[in-house]
């Protein structure tokens, strides 16, 4: 689980692996194992998921309680974070 997980956070989201992996390293990923056209995939796998219960996506008691009380608040977007991601 460890290693799916680190590989979404890598691939998908661009998160805190990407920054301390050296670039080389990161390129000789990706041309072992590439990933064609993966953000769309994993988005759609995502819409497929929770297509047929939207009830699901409600937004995380956190960003609720941020969301109310603070004007500069913006909610983050998890598909832009994905389509941004390096």
């Amino acid at each position: 689980m460890a290693l799916v997980t680190a590989d979404v956070e890598l691939g998908a989201l661009g998160t805190h692996y990407y920054d301390t992996l050296p670039t080389e390293v990161r390129e000789a990923i990706v041309a072992t194992h590439p990933r064609p056209d993966s953000k769309r995939r994993i988005l759609h796998a995502f819409h497929a998921d929770l297509a047929h219960r939207p009830r699901a996506t409600l937004g995380n008691a956190k960003a609720d309680v941020l969301d109310r009380p603070e004007d500069h608040y913006a909610r983050p977007n998890f598909v832009r974070i994905i389509e941004d991601s390096p």
